[in-house]
């Protein structure tokens, strides 16, 4: 009887829920992807930690009897924690390799099961702080199922996300597994806990059917919450499906009669009308939105390719851009199910985490994958020291929040010194400007969750405390921005939405505060998928709007809107092909004539930079090479004057494992070749400039 018992277990669990290949324990290939253009990720993720079971770097094992599982969902609680929910849950009995393998009266088989983390430094890994238990040391099942099979087999979490105190699981109940990559459930559905995932409720009507031919769209998911709406990401059971796009108001996520899908155009109530967002084969999809980007991203596991894949878009409805192989099946065997990091994600870092689980040993591992094409940085004044030259300065981001500045000496960095030791934590987004017009470049935060602004003024050789400047700008996914739009010599905050409203508004500085009243300066500029910058571009004294089309060749336009010192004027377009794709944009007077010019960095194996200069009523110059090795795919470039010449000149950023800074200084007509003025400065997960 438990040799019957432990082959039932293995021959419903080990074939479907992690191969990514015919053969158990093994994959194939994936097959040669084909040629695309530039897209969001710069290379291949890397394995950063094994996050579950023995060797672990939070031995699960030996803790709560966390043997072996897989998936690794991940979600904000809203108070400080990730929760991460984990899949079918074997204990000390468990041999391997698989799921579902060993003495099926020893194997301590747990459907689902979940723990909690506030760690925010992921370059080491991710620490779990606790788990749910059941009993001391042991791990306790999230939701109940009855593991019988051609009737529930299992009940696997899908998707989680927090509304208020309330934590929502999205689940599917798995009626029985099928060959590899196919199962088939019952139904899936939302639970609902209010003691942070301590206990959970399975709501009676929170459902979707599946249908006799077992293709429901919204079997499996992805939550995104977002401007008081909750989103899922829909997939039927099984790993051949398309994605399709739900959504409901946050406070109705358990009314099925709420929720409306998306037919292509518009929301309406019947699911059979949703239109795919993503072709087949997506499965075990995870969706974001990154700060770093300005896009959404989305990762799965396309079953045919044997690899994970990444995706971006510049709204959660689409476009879609094409797959972007990030791990593959030769490198990783029997890999499966990428979950992405929500506070990575919501970073100014290039670097997105994600869980990831393989088949053998059915465990969980942190990956991360460098970003390109990113930085959603409007061009600022990094002179803090009040000299003339721009400096370095790099916020950590971290629990400790240090910021720290290296002072530019015209021919080099000096050494990096602390000047702040709490400003700017994770999730904000720093930058500098001359805020109170005293000829220094001061440090502002954008807090993005309640709205708040504080200012952290320079005193030429720190940054004085952190002072609030305001309480209502840049939420949610808005994008910030510092520059003197009203001409007045201070530096005043301006925020794009950023989506298809397009709006901008205006917070002038007083020299001691933001202006309370937030002001629409822009009623349509910089919709999703833009990159938008501020510059002074007519030589007026007032920072322009500038935004970057970012199409393809035959669309990656340059549009401005000039500053009339109370509001921004009609749109215009100033240049037809620059800044193609996912090339780095920048803005900053490159050849010292007082008007505000534009560069792109390709950021690939090219490395070009290309500049297009103002003549204050268009960018003159299409395809003028300024340097031809300037800033490889991942690195983070910028402009800055760094030498006070009046001329802004090229610097990048490495990042990791070197976090060295090249400049390429401008002649006016060039940049020269990149020189290193620092060999440490601005690390992985830090926000430099």
């Amino acid at each position: 009887m438990r040799q019957r018992l432990a082959l039932l277990i293995a021959a419903a669990i080990l074939l479907p829920v992690g191969v990514a290949a015919p053969a158990a324990g093994s994959a194939p290939a994936a097959p040669a992807a084909p040629a695309a253009a530039p897209l969001a990720a710069a290379g291949t993720a890397q394995r950063i930690a094994k996050l579950t079971g023995p060797g672990s770097m939070n031995a699960t094992d030996t803790k709560w009897q966390l043997k072996a599982t897989d998936l690794g969902i991940m979600w904000d609680n809203g108070a400080g924690q990730i929760l991460t929910a984990f899949g079918d849950t074997f204990g000390n009995g468990w041999t391997g390799p698989g799921g579902g393998v060993g003495n099926g009266a020893t194997i301590d088989w747990r459907c689902n099961t979940l723990v909690r983390s506030t760690d925010r430094e992921l370059a080491d890994g991710m620490t779990f702080d606790n788990a749910v238990l059941d009993r001391a040391g042991h791990a306790g099942t999230l939701l109940p199922c009855k593991q019988i099979n051609f009737d529930e087999m299992t009940v696997i979490p899908t998707a989680g996300v927090s509304v208020g105190n309330r934590q929502y699981l999205h689940y599917m109940s798995v009626r029985n597994w099928g060959e590899p990559g196919r199962w088939y459930t019952n139904h899936s559905g939302i639970a609902y806990s209010d003691n942070n995932g301590q206990t959970w409720v399975k709501h009676p009507t929170a459902r979707w059917n599946n249908t006799p031919a077992w293709d429901n769209r919204f079997q499996m998911g992805a939550f995104l919450r977002e401007r008081g709406f909750v989103y899922l990401v829909g997939t039927p059971n099984g790993r051949f499906g398309s994605a399709y796009l739900a959504r409901v108001p946050e406070a109705q996520v358990l009314d099925p009669a709420a929720w409306r899908y998306w037919n292509g155009s518009t929301w309406v109530t019947d699911q059979w009308a949703s239109a795919v967002i993503a072709p087949g084969p997506v499965s075990e999809v995870s969706v974001q939105y990154s700060r770093y980007l300005g896009k959404y991203v989305m990762a799965y596991l396309n079953e045919s390719r044997a690899a994970i894949v990444l995706r971006t878009a510049p709204s959660i409805t689409g476009p879609w851009g094409p797959e972007e192989v990030i791990a593959t099946g030769a490198a990783y065997p029997g890999l499966y199910g990428a979950f992405l990091h929500p506070w990575s994600a919501a970073s100014n870092s290039p670097w997105l985490y994600f869980t990831m689980s393989q088949w053998d040993p059915y465990n969980v591992y942190l990956m991360r994958v460098r970003l390109t094409g990113g930085g959603m940085f409007a061009g600022s004044d990094t002179d803090v020291t009040g000299d003339g030259k721009d400096d370095l300065v790099t916020f950590t981001q971290n629990g400790l929040a240090d910021s720290y500045v290296a002072a530019s000496s015209g021919g080099g960095f000096g050494p990096g010194v602390k000047w702040h030791d709490f400003f700017a934590p994770a999730g904000e987004t720093p930058l500098t400007g001359d805020v109170d017009g005293d000829g220094r470049a001061d440090a502002i935060t954008f807090v993005h969750g309640n709205g708040d602004v504080y200012v952290a003024r320079s005193t030429g050789t720190g940054f004085g405390p952190g002072v609030k400047w305001h309480d209502w700008f840049a939420l949610g996914n808005e994008i910030p921005a510092v520059g003197d739009v009203d001409g007045d010599g201070r530096d005043d905050i301006v925020t794009f939405t950023h989506d298809a409203a397009a709006d901008v508004y205006v917070a002038l500085s007083t020299g001691t505060s933001f202006s309370g009243t937030t002001v629409k300066w822009h009623e349509f500029f910089a919709p999703a998928g833009e990159f938008p910058a501020l510059g002074d571009v007519d030589g007026d004294g007032r920072d322009d709007l500038i935004t970057f089309t970012q199409g393809p060749a035959s669309a990656a336009d340059v549009i401005v809107s000039l500053s009339t010192g109370t509001g921004f004027g009609p749109a215009a377009k100033w240049h037809d092909l620059f800044a193609v794709g996912s090339e780095s944009p920048r803005v900053g007077d490159v050849n010292g004539d007082g008007r505000a010019d534009i560069v792109t960095f390709t950021c690939n194996a090219d490395a070009d930079v290309y500049a297009a200069v103002s003549n204050g009523s268009a960018f003159v110059g299409t395809t003028v090479k300024w340097n031809d090795f300037f800033c490889t795919a991942g690195e983070f470039p910028y402009l800055a004057d760094v030498n006070g010449d009046g001329k802004d000149d090229i610097v990048v950023f490495t990042g990791d494992p070197l976090n060295d800074v090249y400049v390429g200084l401008s002649t006016g007509t060039g940049f020269l070749g990149g020189a290193k003025w620092h060999d440490f400065f601005g690390l992985t997960g830090e926000t430099a400039f």
